[in-house]
């Protein structure tokens, strides 16, 4: 089953260009023409989009480079301890709402250092797939959209984030 699924992948992507391509073809639609306006379009959001992920990246390296990711952890370690979350996962927490890519590293750092199966790691795994990146989402789809007054979307993605958080922690108990 796995040789067929691993040589169907080789022709999936082919497949569906074919396909699209056929399908244009079929309907005597400019084929050409609407994949470069598609590229025209997507060249524009890439370009409406860059400046607040620029301002992310350079707001995460500011906290790691500054010092200050490491004295929140500190700070916040007593909190933490209080609803039995280990201190490996502090830093997790504290990235995942800011950036996914960055806390795909942790994970792996967390998982490096303490073993896959590790309750640390298995969290942590847990966290990186359920755990939102609000504050990337929010400046991102606000910023492009152009959306001024978020309303209650930061409060109710903080609340979900913090949910997911305990959840992740309190179902890694019983696994």
């Amino acid at each position: 089953m796995s040789q067929f699924l691993s040589t169907l992948s080789y022709f999936f992507i082919p497949g569906i260009l074919t396909l699209v391509i056929v399908y244009g073809l079929y309907k005597r639609v400019s084929i050409y023409d609407c994949f470069v306006d598609g590229a025209k379009d997507g060249l524009r959001s890439a370009v409406d989009i860059m400046p607040f992920i620029i301002a992310i990246f350079v707001g995460i390296e500011a906290l790691v480079s500054s010092g200050a990711m490491k004295f929140f952890e500190g700070l916040l370690s007593p909190l933490f301890n209080f609803f039995h979350i280990p201190k490996e996962l502090i830093s997790l927490i504290l990235l995942r709402p800011v950036s996914g890519s960055g806390s795909l590293v942790l994970m792996e750092r967390i998982m490096a250092d303490n073993g896959a199966d590790s309750f640390a790691g298995t969290c942590a795994a847990i966290m990186v797939g359920t755990c939102e990146t609000i504050f990337y989402v929010l400046a991102l789809y606000f910023g492009v959209t152009a959306v001024k007054k978020m309303r209650h979307s930061f409060a109710a993605g903080l609340v979900g984030y913090i949910v997911s958080v305990l959840a992740s922690v309190y179902i890694c108990k019983f696994i």
